[in-house]
């Protein structure tokens, strides 16, 4: 039975954010037989709650010319039913379970024990708690996020409530449904599966995905810092025995190198497919939530619009950045290989050197599909073209009043 219990711990605390989100819906990538019931329940649950939330969503566009829905309603039920398809769209992932498990315990066995170099383990602690820091801050972002976007319009309905206003039954989404709204206990009750269903499916399904794809690429990365550390510092000699044992360091040094490549392009394989859907998806829905910021008159539901923007636009940033990292250190082993003392070394090692660098003047590239490569350049790329996309709907909308 596969199992996180005997890895290290410094290890799992990197990946296991995501690994109970996904526990949370049912979905299990390392087998736990104890719970196989329970999971089910929370899988039939997740995927109930799914199903009503998608077939509002796609009725609403089905029913548009039938309940009379405006350009800001269509506007504002796009972005979402965006969002709910490249969340389930990354549910995928669970086809390559086997793939994921291999991968986690081929990290786990090329993962540093205690460490008595003092120089190595504030290395591995700095990428430790960078890893940490910046999986906690997008994960509270996010249930900032969440909390503004579900909460802000049954907040303005009860204090408009209050104050003896009459106000209407106001939705954070635009969905459809088959019977009236008519009562306020019926406008809660909904009001209620807007917030579950979102929250499940965005956090559960959405953001475990990025979390993932952040954690083990970061954790490959720091293991080819770690070489070139090793690589730097590697003793060096010309003669007898002790050029054998200099040769059989490097050796293993490239073993590590060619474990690592090979990780490098299984995180490709498992991740392409959800990182095409960023590309496809996210320039559409940030560009709606920002063209609702601009045109929307309501304060509040401005800072809703804009929040979830952002919320979109760093998430995909999140996505961008261990593609970034484990290019520049990929590459960076060249460097490190040229800066070992290599000329002080006989010709077998030298060899091995000219390949390492050889090698790795192609850096691991994590790509969407072959579509385009996971860093900076793209992600610059997404912000033209969502700048482009909020013009287009901005004029269109200007041109219709």
């Amino acid at each position: 039975m596969a199992s996180l219990d005997h890895l290290p711990s410094s290890f799992i605390d990197t990946i296991i954010v995501p690994v109970k989100l996904y526990r949370f819906i049912g979905l299990q990538f390392f087998d736990d037989d104890r719970a196989r019931f329970k999971n089910y329940c929370k899988l039939i649950l997740f995927i109930l709650l799914s199903f009503i939330f998608s077939c509002g969503l796609i009725l609403f566009f089905i029913k548009i010319n039938e309940i009379d829905a405006g350009i800001l309603e269509i506007a504002n039920a796009t972005p979402c039913l965006c969002l709910v398809m490249q969340s389930l769209l990354k549910l995928s992932l669970l086809r390559k379970k086997h793939l994921i498990r291999s991968v986690v315990y081929e990290i786990a066995e090329m993962w540093p024990g205690e460490m008595e170099n003092r120089e190595q383990k504030e290395l591995m602690d700095n990428w430790l708690h960078r890893n940490k820091l910046i999986c906690d801050s997008i994960l509270k972002f996010t249930i900032f996020g969440l909390l503004i976007y579900n909460g802000v319009s049954l907040v303005i309905y009860f204090i408009l409530r209050i104050l003896d206003k009459n106000p209407a039954y106001v939705f954070p989404f635009e969905l459809y449904y088959p019977f009236e709204i008519d009562s306020v206990w019926k406008y809660v009750a909904v009001y209620l599966m807007h917030i579950l269903a979102t929250t499940i499916i965005y956090e559960c399904s959405y953001l475990s995905c990025d979390m993932f794809l952040f954690s083990l690429t970061v954790n490959v990365s720091m293991l080819l810092r770690l070489l070139h550390y090793d690589l730097v510092n590697i003793d060096v000699s010309r003669r007898g025995q002790e050029a054998d044992e200099s040769l059989a360091n490097l050796k293993n040094i490239v073993k590590r190198h060619q474990k690592l490549l090979k990780l490098a392009e299984d995180l490709d394989r498992i991740f392409s497919a959800v990182m095409f859907t960023v590309l496809v998806f996210s320039s559409l829905i940030i560009s709606f939530f920002g063209f609702l910021t601009i045109v929307i008159k309501g304060k509040f539901q401005q800072f809703m619009n804009l929040i979830a923007a952002l919320e979109v636009l760093f998430s995909v940033f999140y996505i961008m950045l261990p593609g970034q990292i484990l290019s520049d250190t990929s590459s960076g082993v060249a460097d490190a290989a040229y800066q070992s003392l290599w000329y002080n070394s006989d010709e077998r090692f030298r060899k091995i050197i000219i390949i390492m660098i050889a090698r790795s003047q192609k850096p691991c590239i994590l790509r969407a599909m072959g579509y385009a490569d996971i860093n900076f350049e793209t992600f610059y790329k997404i912000c033209g073209t969502t700048w482009s996309y909020l013009s287009v709907v901005n004029q269109m909308y200007q041109d219709s009043l």
